[in-house]
Protein backbone atom coordinates (compact mmCIF):
# COMPACT_ATOMS: atom_id res chain seq x y z
CA UNK A 1 0.00 0.00 0.00
CA UNK A 2 1.26 3.79 -0.61
CA UNK A 3 3.44 4.70 2.79
CA UNK A 4 4.89 8.28 3.01
CA UNK A 5 8.39 9.11 2.01
CA UNK A 6 9.57 9.72 5.17
CA UNK A 7 8.60 5.63 6.13
CA UNK A 8 11.25 4.60 3.90
CA UNK A 9 13.88 5.61 6.52
CA UNK A 10 12.30 3.18 8.87
CA UNK A 11 13.69 0.61 6.97
CA UNK A 12 16.89 1.40 8.21
CA UNK A 13 16.24 1.09 11.68
CA UNK A 14 17.84 -1.60 13.64
CA UNK A 15 16.48 -5.14 12.78
CA UNK A 16 16.55 -7.93 15.71
CA UNK A 17 17.18 -10.86 14.73
CA UNK A 18 15.08 -14.05 14.39
CA UNK A 19 14.70 -15.65 17.43
CA UNK A 20 15.60 -13.02 19.62
CA UNK A 21 14.55 -12.59 23.12
CA UNK A 22 14.43 -14.91 26.09
CA UNK A 23 10.81 -16.19 25.48
CA UNK A 24 7.85 -16.25 27.99
CA UNK A 25 6.78 -19.87 26.92
CA UNK A 26 3.77 -18.43 27.65
CA UNK A 27 0.39 -20.70 26.85
CA UNK A 28 -2.78 -20.68 27.21
CA UNK A 29 -5.26 -21.80 29.85
CA UNK A 30 -5.74 -25.52 27.61
CA UNK A 31 -1.73 -25.21 27.06
CA UNK A 32 -1.55 -24.31 23.46
CA UNK A 33 1.79 -22.07 23.15
CA UNK A 34 0.07 -18.12 22.33
CA UNK A 35 1.79 -16.39 19.13
CA UNK A 36 0.89 -13.24 18.03
CA UNK A 37 1.86 -11.83 14.26
CA UNK A 38 1.35 -8.50 12.89
CA UNK A 39 -1.09 -9.60 9.89
CA UNK A 40 -3.26 -12.46 8.97
CA UNK A 41 -0.68 -13.05 6.39
CA UNK A 42 1.95 -14.30 8.86
CA UNK A 43 -0.72 -15.35 11.01
CA UNK A 44 -1.69 -18.19 8.78
CA UNK A 45 2.41 -19.56 8.21
CA UNK A 46 2.29 -19.91 12.01
CA UNK A 47 -1.02 -21.63 12.11
CA UNK A 48 0.40 -23.80 9.85
CA UNK A 49 3.39 -24.55 11.99
CA UNK A 50 1.35 -24.46 15.27
CA UNK A 51 -1.34 -26.73 14.67
CA UNK A 52 -3.38 -27.43 16.94
CA UNK A 53 -0.67 -27.07 19.66
CA UNK A 54 -0.58 -22.94 19.38
CA UNK A 55 -3.27 -20.56 19.54
CA UNK A 56 -2.47 -17.72 16.96
CA UNK A 57 -3.77 -13.59 17.44
CA UNK A 58 -2.98 -11.41 14.60
CA UNK A 59 -3.17 -7.66 14.80
CA UNK A 60 -4.24 -6.77 11.20
CA UNK A 61 -7.58 -8.92 9.92
CA UNK A 62 -9.19 -6.87 7.34
CA UNK A 63 -7.60 -6.19 3.99
CA UNK A 64 -9.41 -1.74 4.78
CA UNK A 65 -6.25 -2.21 7.54
CA UNK A 66 -2.91 -0.85 6.05
CA UNK A 67 -0.09 -2.52 7.65
CA UNK A 68 2.35 0.38 6.92
CA UNK A 69 0.09 3.35 9.20
CA UNK A 70 -1.66 0.67 11.45
CA UNK A 71 -1.78 2.35 14.99
CA UNK A 72 -1.22 -0.94 17.59
CA UNK A 73 -4.43 -0.91 20.51
CA UNK A 74 -4.03 -1.77 24.22
CA UNK A 75 -5.40 -5.09 22.76
CA UNK A 76 -2.36 -5.33 20.63
CA UNK A 77 0.02 -4.44 23.56
CA UNK A 78 -1.51 -6.81 25.70
CA UNK A 79 -1.78 -10.12 23.18
CA UNK A 80 2.31 -9.95 22.79
CA UNK A 81 2.81 -9.50 26.10
CA UNK A 82 0.76 -12.90 26.73
CA UNK A 83 2.60 -14.68 23.96
CA UNK A 84 5.82 -16.56 23.47
CA UNK A 85 6.63 -15.97 20.48
CA UNK A 86 5.49 -12.93 17.66
CA UNK A 87 6.02 -12.31 14.14
CA UNK A 88 6.43 -9.19 12.61
CA UNK A 89 7.53 -8.60 8.69
CA UNK A 90 10.20 -6.08 9.40
CA UNK A 91 11.98 -3.94 6.55
CA UNK A 92 9.67 -0.88 7.49
CA UNK A 93 6.81 -2.23 6.45
CA UNK A 94 4.98 -2.79 10.06
CA UNK A 95 7.38 -0.39 12.77
CA UNK A 96 4.82 -0.74 14.72
CA UNK A 97 4.82 -4.39 15.53
CA UNK A 98 8.83 -4.12 15.49
CA UNK A 99 8.21 -1.60 18.30
CA UNK A 100 5.74 -3.79 20.38
CA UNK A 101 7.41 -6.30 20.47
CA UNK A 102 11.13 -5.57 21.12
CA UNK A 103 9.37 -3.81 23.97
CA UNK A 104 8.45 -6.86 25.40
CA UNK A 105 11.76 -8.70 26.59
CA UNK A 106 9.64 -11.73 27.78
CA UNK A 107 8.35 -12.48 23.77
CA UNK A 108 10.91 -14.33 21.37
CA UNK A 109 10.88 -12.13 18.18
CA UNK A 110 10.64 -13.43 14.23
CA UNK A 111 11.17 -10.85 12.26
CA UNK A 112 10.85 -12.08 8.79
CA UNK A 113 13.16 -9.99 6.96
CA UNK A 114 15.68 -10.87 8.96
CA UNK A 115 15.03 -14.27 8.55
CA UNK A 116 14.92 -14.11 5.12
CA UNK A 117 18.41 -12.76 4.51
CA UNK A 118 17.38 -10.51 1.19
CA UNK A 119 17.93 -6.83 2.50
CA UNK A 120 21.69 -6.36 1.68
CA UNK A 121 22.85 -3.12 2.79
CA UNK A 122 19.57 -1.83 4.07
CA UNK A 123 18.79 -0.43 0.48
CA UNK A 124 15.77 2.47 1.42
CA UNK A 125 14.25 0.63 -2.11
CA UNK A 126 14.04 -2.55 -0.89
CA UNK A 127 11.07 -5.30 -1.26
CA UNK A 128 9.99 -5.31 2.07
CA UNK A 129 6.99 -7.62 0.84
CA UNK A 130 9.17 -10.76 1.83
CA UNK A 131 5.70 -12.53 2.79
CA UNK A 132 5.32 -13.30 -1.45
CA UNK A 133 9.16 -14.38 -1.14
CA UNK A 134 7.80 -18.42 -0.78
CA UNK A 135 11.55 -19.40 0.17
CA UNK A 136 11.13 -16.93 3.01
CA UNK A 137 7.76 -18.62 4.06
CA UNK A 138 9.59 -21.85 4.40
CA UNK A 139 12.45 -20.00 6.52
CA UNK A 140 10.15 -18.14 8.84
CA UNK A 141 8.36 -21.78 9.28
CA UNK A 142 11.61 -23.22 10.19
CA UNK A 143 12.03 -20.56 12.96
CA UNK A 144 8.70 -20.24 13.83
CA UNK A 145 8.79 -24.72 14.50
CA UNK A 146 12.14 -24.06 16.71
CA UNK A 147 10.87 -20.90 18.67
CA UNK A 148 7.95 -23.13 19.40
CA UNK A 149 9.55 -26.22 20.40
CA UNK A 150 11.61 -24.01 23.13
CA UNK A 151 7.94 -22.82 24.15
CA UNK A 152 6.51 -26.21 24.21
CA UNK A 153 9.63 -28.97 24.24
CA UNK A 154 7.23 -31.81 24.21
CA UNK A 155 5.41 -31.26 21.08
CA UNK A 156 8.95 -30.34 19.48
CA UNK A 157 8.33 -33.23 17.08
CA UNK A 158 5.58 -31.93 16.09
CA UNK A 159 6.21 -28.69 15.25
CA UNK A 160 9.13 -29.38 13.05
CA UNK A 161 7.04 -31.87 10.97
CA UNK A 162 4.47 -29.16 10.55
CA UNK A 163 6.96 -27.02 9.02
CA UNK A 164 8.39 -29.78 6.72
CA UNK A 165 4.86 -30.01 5.36
CA UNK A 166 4.31 -26.29 4.94
CA UNK A 167 7.79 -26.49 3.42
CA UNK A 168 6.66 -29.08 0.98
CA UNK A 169 3.29 -27.54 -0.31
CA UNK A 170 5.19 -24.27 -0.73
CA UNK A 171 7.80 -26.71 -3.07
CA UNK A 172 4.29 -27.86 -4.88
CA UNK A 173 3.44 -24.06 -5.36
CA UNK A 174 7.00 -22.91 -6.48
CA UNK A 175 6.93 -25.53 -9.25
CA UNK A 176 3.30 -24.16 -10.36
CA UNK A 177 4.85 -20.59 -10.56
CA UNK A 178 7.49 -21.96 -12.59
CA UNK A 179 5.54 -22.98 -15.34
CA UNK A 180 4.93 -19.55 -15.73
CA UNK A 181 7.79 -18.67 -17.31
CA UNK A 182 8.27 -22.08 -19.15
CA UNK A 183 5.27 -21.08 -21.45
CA UNK A 184 5.68 -17.87 -21.03
CA UNK A 185 9.37 -16.74 -21.57
CA UNK A 186 10.54 -13.12 -21.73
CA UNK A 187 7.48 -11.80 -19.95
CA UNK A 188 8.07 -8.47 -18.49
CA UNK A 189 5.78 -6.93 -15.68
CA UNK A 190 4.80 -3.14 -14.78
CA UNK A 191 3.98 -3.33 -10.79
CA UNK A 192 2.18 -0.50 -9.55
CA UNK A 193 3.98 -1.33 -6.39
CA UNK A 194 6.32 -3.75 -6.00
CA UNK A 195 3.99 -6.10 -3.75
CA UNK A 196 4.22 -9.58 -5.82
CA UNK A 197 7.93 -9.06 -7.26
CA UNK A 198 9.07 -11.83 -5.53
CA UNK A 199 6.54 -13.89 -6.70
CA UNK A 200 7.02 -12.88 -10.13
CA UNK A 201 10.49 -13.14 -10.05
CA UNK A 202 10.01 -17.02 -8.75
CA UNK A 203 7.76 -17.36 -12.26
CA UNK A 204 10.34 -16.01 -14.20
CA UNK A 205 8.48 -12.87 -15.19
CA UNK A 206 11.36 -10.01 -15.33
CA UNK A 207 10.30 -6.31 -13.67
CA UNK A 208 9.71 -3.91 -16.77
CA UNK A 209 8.73 -1.20 -14.36
CA UNK A 210 11.06 2.00 -15.32
CA UNK A 211 12.86 2.98 -12.71
CA UNK A 212 11.76 6.66 -12.62
CA UNK A 213 7.94 5.22 -11.47
CA UNK A 214 9.36 2.68 -9.14
CA UNK A 215 11.47 4.72 -7.13
CA UNK A 216 7.79 6.39 -6.27
CA UNK A 217 5.78 4.07 -7.03
CA UNK A 218 5.19 3.52 -2.78
CA UNK A 219 5.23 7.67 -2.00
CA UNK A 220 1.70 9.17 -1.63
CA UNK A 221 2.40 10.42 -5.50
CA UNK A 222 3.90 10.48 -8.34
CA UNK A 223 5.41 12.16 -10.89
CA UNK A 224 4.00 13.44 -14.46
CA UNK A 225 7.35 12.51 -15.48
CA UNK A 226 7.42 8.93 -13.79
CA UNK A 227 3.50 8.21 -14.84
CA UNK A 228 4.41 9.17 -18.74
CA UNK A 229 7.34 6.51 -18.37
CA UNK A 230 4.67 4.05 -16.90
CA UNK A 231 2.09 4.58 -19.43
CA UNK A 232 4.99 4.32 -22.19
CA UNK A 233 6.31 1.06 -20.61
CA UNK A 234 2.57 0.16 -21.11
CA UNK A 235 1.44 1.54 -24.67
CA UNK A 236 4.67 0.67 -26.27
CA UNK A 237 3.84 -3.11 -25.15
CA UNK A 238 7.66 -3.06 -23.55
CA UNK A 239 5.80 -4.74 -20.38
CA UNK A 240 3.02 -7.49 -21.25
CA UNK A 241 1.45 -7.42 -17.31
CA UNK A 242 0.52 -4.65 -14.78
CA UNK A 243 0.12 -5.91 -11.55
CA UNK A 244 -1.99 -3.50 -9.63
CA UNK A 245 -2.35 -3.31 -5.48
CA UNK A 246 -5.94 -4.30 -4.41
CA UNK A 247 -6.04 -2.50 -1.73
CA UNK A 248 -4.76 0.87 -3.10
CA UNK A 249 -7.16 2.61 -5.62
CA UNK A 250 -5.96 6.38 -6.32
CA UNK A 251 -5.73 8.15 -9.68
CA UNK A 252 -2.45 7.25 -10.91
CA UNK A 253 -3.68 3.27 -10.78
CA UNK A 254 -6.58 4.51 -12.99
CA UNK A 255 -4.50 5.83 -15.36
CA UNK A 256 -2.57 2.68 -15.62
CA UNK A 257 -5.31 0.78 -15.42
CA UNK A 258 -6.78 2.67 -18.81
CA UNK A 259 -3.37 2.10 -20.54
CA UNK A 260 -3.36 -1.23 -20.18
CA UNK A 261 -7.17 -1.66 -21.20
CA UNK A 262 -6.22 -0.02 -24.24
CA UNK A 263 -3.89 -2.12 -25.90
CA UNK A 264 -4.81 -5.10 -24.28
CA UNK A 265 -2.16 -5.71 -21.65
CA UNK A 266 -3.76 -8.07 -19.02
CA UNK A 267 -3.92 -6.32 -15.40
CA UNK A 268 -3.77 -8.75 -12.15
CA UNK A 269 -5.02 -7.36 -9.01
CA UNK A 270 -2.73 -8.71 -6.37
CA UNK A 271 -2.59 -8.06 -2.36
CA UNK A 272 -0.78 -7.26 0.73
CA UNK A 273 -3.05 -8.73 3.05
CA UNK A 274 -5.62 -11.18 3.06
CA UNK A 275 -8.98 -10.50 0.44
CA UNK A 276 -12.21 -11.09 2.52
CA UNK A 277 -12.71 -14.30 2.44
CA UNK A 278 -9.47 -15.56 2.69
CA UNK A 279 -7.63 -16.96 5.62
CA UNK A 280 -5.10 -19.41 4.30
CA UNK A 281 -1.69 -18.41 3.13
CA UNK A 282 -1.65 -21.76 0.86
CA UNK A 283 -4.98 -20.84 -1.35
CA UNK A 284 -3.85 -16.89 -1.14
CA UNK A 285 -0.49 -17.87 -3.16
CA UNK A 286 -2.18 -20.42 -4.84
CA UNK A 287 -4.99 -18.13 -6.13
CA UNK A 288 -2.82 -15.71 -7.49
CA UNK A 289 -0.28 -17.97 -9.73
CA UNK A 290 -3.79 -19.21 -10.97
CA UNK A 291 -4.96 -15.52 -11.90
CA UNK A 292 -1.40 -15.07 -13.21
CA UNK A 293 -1.80 -18.12 -15.57
CA UNK A 294 -5.57 -17.73 -16.43
CA UNK A 295 -4.35 -13.87 -17.47
CA UNK A 296 -1.73 -14.85 -19.59
CA UNK A 297 -3.44 -17.81 -21.24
Amino acid sequence: MKRPVAALAAAVAVLVLAGCGSGGGSKASDGKVQVWTSTDVWGSVARYVGGERAQVTSAITSPSQDPHDYESTARDKLAVRKSAVAVYNGGGYDDWAQKLVTGDSGTTAVDAVTVSGLDHGHDPSFNEHVFWSLPTSIKVADVLAADLAKADPAHAAYFRANARSFATKIGALTTRARSIGVAHPHLSALMTEPVVGYLLSTAGIADGTPATYREQSEADSVSAVALRAATTAISTKRVQLVTLNAQTSDATSAVLQNAADKVGVPVVQVYETFPAGEHDYLNWVLSCITTLQRALS
